[in-house]
């Protein structure tokens, strides 16, 4: 074969590669699109077909993506690797999950996607029926099912490892451990420090809030920020949550309290966050398999940083405060200040959703620490209501009054996200190493967040991480737009900081 015909057939296997990609692309995203459907507005008598829909796709996607064809174009762009690096990039993410799903049978691939879909189905009854036994079985199986997967993996005597590396290539259980130790060790005594102290004052934050006003209100503030909503929706469901078709179908979830306004404030610049992050991907990645957050903890730091770095300072309340008072006239002449201590004031609970954002991430270590038992045989499932109950009194100071309030509050390890709960922590620590950069960056961000502009905030998330998507890993994004590695230190003086500014410390 001559060197044109060789250029020729190279150029040829790009362009079935990438015409393949965006066959994976659309399957994807149509199963995405029905699983916000279901989620949302699907009648309940149709969920168990909605789930063979569903489990009919993740197979369709399943085969494409460990196919002859994908195995061919794979080695034959390894073999001569493009000179596009976005082409290059495609094929690294292709490889590993073709390596990822090739050893995994069939069959327990098939099994464990039909398993996970009933037991997200059954999970709001036994919240809501606060019946842990009820769901019991299906929570021990799912944890089978991962522990089969990380074997499958390579990691049959550390499947916590082999699970938190599909989260994130290269997060290990030593790792974590370590992040963990350091964090336990600098929040516990503050946490308990601040146990004897009086809290700031909540009555600012207390009235009465129609759903209806909340909403509005929330539209407004997701406008601020930066969330497109001609690319973008926002709907009601029992778990606040985003769901990411595509860079121009991004959607939302949001909770109302009608005692609590501030709670779907929150949860809507948590969710607000990630689909900001997602809206702005660089198009030229759409249909690439690219199009996507570098990982879920970067993808958490977006989320964590709009929520609680910019969404619970005081400079945010003193714009969003006045704009609250025009939905809710109990609110007019509240000191912005004294609002903003009450919103932040160190309130146990055991509702990791409720947290206040010291105690946030005890609520993470303790589910982090109880999945290492849970794996290690330490602990049964039979014991894990009791566990998770002692495990919040000793860390939280409070205790869950019901299984609904405690082991069966998230909806997390019954939808399969088992491995996953130390991204929260990482998205943390990702979140305050940027607003560091941010602010070196930026010297007036915060006098900008207080004249309610966050087109700086947006242009320099853009530039710095949002339009790489999956381009390049995480630890890297973090690395060229921090000058840092991963770190628990940014983090911790941020806490200490803040929380002595709060109680006047």
């Amino acid at each position: 074969m001559y060197p044109g015909e060789n250029a020729a057939m190279g150029q040829k296997n790009e362009a079935r590669f990438r015409a393949l990609m965006e066959k994976a692309d659309y399957l994807t995203n149509i199963s995405q699109t029905l699983s916000w459907d279901m989620r949302v507005m699907l009648p309940a008598g149709a969920a168990a077909y909605r789930g063979a829909e569903i489990g009919f796709l993740a197979g369709q996607l399943h085969a494409l993506q460990t196919s002859e064809e994908m195995e061919e174009l794979l080695l034959s762009l390894e073999a001569d690797p493009p000179e596009d690096p976005v082409t290059r990039a495609m094929a690294a993410r292709a490889r590993r999950t073709f390596d990822t799903l090739k050893r995994v049978p069939e069959d327990l691939y098939a099994a464990c996607s039909a398993h996970t879909l009933r037991t997200e189905q059954l999970w709001p009854r036994a919240r809501a029926e606060s019946d842990y036994e009820l769901i019991r079985p299906q929570l021990e199986q799912a944890f089978a099912y991962r522990r089969a997967l990380a074997a499958c993996w390579g990691f049959e005597d550390d499947p916590l490892t082999g699970l938190m590396d599909r989260w994130e290539a290269g997060d290990t259980r030593a790792e974590m451990d370590a992040l963990f130790r350091e964090l336990k060790a600098a929040l516990v005594p503050l946490v308990q420090r601040l146990r004897d102290l009086p809290p700031p004052d909540r009555t600012p934050l207390l009235g009465d809030f129609p759903k209806a006003q909340q909403k509005a209100l929330c539209r407004q503030v997701l406008t601020a920020v930066g969330f497109d909503f001609q690319r973008g929706r926002v709907d009601e469901s029992a778990h606040p949550y985003t769901t990411f078709n595509h860079r121009r179908d991004v959607r939302i979830t949001c909770r109302y309290f009608e005692d609590d306004f501030t709670r779907a404030v929150g949860s809507s610049l948590h969710e607000g966050g990630h689909a900001i992050y997602w809206q702005n991907i660089g198009e030229e990645l759409a249909g690439t398999g690219l199009d996507q957050s570098a990982s879920l903890a970067l993808d958490e730091s977006q989320a964590r940083f709009l929520e609680c770095m910019l969404g619970r300072s005081l400079p945010f309340w003193q714009w969003a405060l006045p704009l609250a008072g025009r939905h809710f006239p109990g609110l007019a002449g509240t000191d912005p200040e004294a609002f903003w201590r009450g919103l932040n004031a160190f309130r146990p609970t055991p509702l990791r959703l409720e947290a206040d954002e010291l105690s946030y991430n005890l609520h993470i270590l303790l589910r982090y620490e109880l999945e290492k038992e849970l794996f290690d045989g330490a602990l049964s499932f039979r014991d894990l209501p009791e566990a998770w109950n002692e495990r919040s009194a000793s860390y939280l100071g409070v205790r869950p009054r019901s299984d609904g309030e405690g082991v069966l509050q998230d909806m997390h390890w019954f939808s399969g996200y088992i491995g996953y709960f130390q991204s929260y922590t990482l998205g943390n620590c990702y979140a305050a190493q940027f607003l560091g950069a941010m602010e070196k960056d930026l010297p007036d961000l915060f006098d900008r967040v207080r004249q309610g502009d966050f087109a700086s905030v947006k242009a320099w998330n853009g530039a710095h991480i949002h339009r790489f998507g999956a381009t390049r890993p995480a630890r890297t994004i973090l690395r060229d737009a921090t000058g840092e590695d991963l770190n628990a230190d940014r983090y911790v003086r941020y806490l200490a900081e803040k929380y002595a500014r709060v109680y006047g410390l």
